[in-house]
């Protein structure tokens, strides 16, 4: 077999076969060429038989490993150039270091250049053998020990891959494909030829294989075998068609509810979660569920002491799915809020309060939300609620003013842990004037009006004597959402002035609001504004926006009948053309109704526009 660039391969890779992106140094972007997309997924073998229906041959079948997707290269002497983590499928964070110490990953092969992709993994012995005690989740030790900074630390974590996919070859086949990988030095994915009377017999044996396997799965991929098949297939903007995941339904097991505990939100809501007698689901010991709100309690008339069945759906989210027996005690909805005592009302599903100043899980929540918004490395949850508890931090501007010598005394903090959060604080003392904005949790000043604020106004100063008759006279603001805002503005100005002291809001430079936009005036979405609804599969919500807004268009949170695109998930739209409508779809075809020059569109009808 002789190795050769196809289109793809060899875009990447140049014709003289030396690899532009080699020199990407570790945490810089990868352009993927094909895109990484998603796989398309199923639930059931009527399903599977209508996909296997749409081509000729056989199929190849393998686990679907629960790891971290990777793309490796190979340059024309078949020296590992560069590597990186799959990432939005677009676009993927290099950590070619690191893969260099990944078992089953070989530094040179004898034939190139080529693209491998498969799946990076923790053996469930290793996991089981040197981190059990301390970590939940081998994935997620995935994903930590190949972005180590010192790419040496990966190997302490005993790291393997699997190969699934090869690029730039004139191979036929996956199964040649994988002969060929193995030639390599690669460890190919686990497979077997499928015809269409053994589509669900193998997913079964998979199934039952599954407990025994020394990686974690929740799934089986199907793949046409036929390359050429899967070139007269294709691909979508968010999977390609020769290939399909029929998933696992999430591990299940019955547990027994035994108490509620309400905990409060930065928004002031009182969530209940159920706490029940441990189970374990898909390899973790889950002792709290999701029971989302009080409509969903009382729907399933849930009691104390309910024997109830228990869920991971994808193996990340504890859920209840049902009540299998009902309990002998009822649940008591607080009259008050569990932590400062103010008396609770139900509006809706949810249960509020309105708590006073010293509610310290509702400050908090809010105090998290902060450090998210600033991109405060190394504040998570933990630490957050040790520095309140420990009255380190109470206001926002605390962040700014922390001591290594009252850090150190909290418990398992370290010299070079307090240092690091210190650092990571200080490197947050200059933030653009939206993220400073948005990092104080006000109703309706997300990131479509903190935008428009920053621009509109000089300083922050102009923002907090923006009326709102003036704010509601802005583009795509609107009278309701104005009023949210400028009451936030004046109930939290200030917290505000406080933390202004100690940090520097950046406003971007004003511009000429009669100039035209920048960005690419032959691009189709030049000028005209999109908005998103659905779950998106090519990309995240926030990326799309950047990129309408990368070639002048613009992004807005909420629906006007100004508005020139309302796109929706691939997976929505075939839902929205069998009759089903969201809130937003019901208000675009009422303002197209009335004449609006609004279209509803598809998310690969938008990819397309992106020129991709």
């Amino acid at each position: 077999r002789q190795a050769r660039p196809d289109s793809e391969v060899l875009m990447a890779i140049g014709p003289a076969g030396v690899d532009p992106d080699a020199a990407l140094g570790p945490g810089e972007k990868l352009a993927h060429s094909p895109a990484m997309l998603s796989l398309d997924k199923c639930y059931d073998e009527e399903t599977l038989i209508k996909w296997f229906d749409k081509f000729e041959g056989k199929a190849v079948a393998s686990p679907k490993v629960d790891g971290v997707a990777l793309c490796i290269r190979y340059d024309a002497q078949g020296n590992l150039s560069v590597a990186a983590t799959r990432g939005t499928g677009a676009v993927g964070e290099v950590i070619t270091q690191n893969v260099l110490h990944v078992q089953g990953v070989p530094r040179k092969i004898a034939q190139g250049p080529v693209e491998v992709r498969g799946e990076a993994y923790m053996p469930w012995s290793t996991f089981r053998a040197k981190f059990e005690d301390d970590y939940m989740s081998p994935r997620n030790l995935t994903a930590g020990g190949l972005k180590r900074k010192d790419g040496e630390n990966t190997k302490d974590y005993g790291i393997c891959f699997f190969a699934y996919d090869l690029l730039g070859t004139d191979l036929q086949s996956e199964t040649q494909k994988q002969a060929f990988l193995k030639e390599q030095g690669f460890v190919p994915v686990p497979s077997m030829f499928v015809e269409r009377e053994d589509l669900q017999s193998t997913f079964d044996a998979f199934v039952g294989d599954r407990a025994s396997l020394d990686y974690d799965t929740d799934g089986v991929v199907y793949k046409a075998d036929d390359v050429a098949e899967q070139q007269r297939m294709g691909a979508n903007s968010h999977h390609p068609r020769y290939a399909i995941a029929y998933k696992y339904q999430g591990e299940s097991s019955k547990s027994t509810l035994r108490e509620i505990e309400w905990n409060v939100s930065r928004t002031g809501s009182i969530n209940p979660v159920g706490i029940v007698d441990p189970v374990e689901l898909s390899g973790a010991v889950v002792t709290r569920v999701s029971l989302h709100n009080l409509a969903i309690m009382e729907q399933r008339e849930l009691t104390l002491g309910a024997c109830v069945m228990m869920m991971r759906r994808g193996g990340v989210i504890p859920n209840l799915e049902s009540v299998l027996e009902p309990g002998d005690a009822p649940i008591v909805i607080p009259s008050e809020c569990p932590d400062c005592g103010e008396p609770t009302e139900r509006r809706g599903d949810f249960l509020f309060a309105d708590h006073n100043e010293s509610c310290a899980s509702m400050r908090v929540r809010q105090l998290e939300h902060f450090v998210k918004a600033f991109e405060m490395k190394g504040f998570g949850s933990k630490i957050v609620t040790a520095l309140f508890d420990a009255g380190l931090v109470l206001e926002y501007e605390d962040f700014f003013r922390l001591d290594k010598t009252a850090l150190l005394k909290l418990d398992r903090m370290a010299d070079k842990s307090a240092q690091r959060l210190i650092d990571n604080a200080a490197a947050r003392t200059t933030v653009p004037a939206d993220v400073f904005m948005r990092a104080f949790g006000i109703h309706e000043l997300g990131r479509h009006v903190s935008k428009i604020l920053a621009k509109q106004c000089a300083n922050m100063d102009e923002v907090f004597e923006i009326t709102a008759e003036e704010m509601a006279e802005i583009h795509t603001i609107g009278e309701l959402i104005a009023k949210h805002v400028t009451e936030g503005l004046a109930t939290h100005r200030e917290a505000m002035e406080r933390v202004m002291q100690v940090v520097t809001v950046e406003f971007p430079e004003p511009v000429d609001e009669d100039a035209p936009p920048a960005g690419d005036t032959d691009s189709p979405v030049y000028d005209k504004s999109f908005l998103f609804t659905g779950t998106l599969e090519s990309m995240k919500r926030k990326d799309a926006q950047a990129r309408v807004e990368a070639l002048g268009g613009r992004a807005p949170s909420s629906i006007t009948a100004a508005l020139d695109f309302l796109v929706i998930g691939d997976k929505d739209m075939e839902k929205f053309n069998e009759g089903w409508r969201s809130s937003k779809l019901k208000k675009a075809e009422k303002f197209i109704a009335q004449g609006a020059d609004m279209r509803i569109i598809a998310e690969s009808e938008f990819v397309g526009m992106l020129g991709e």
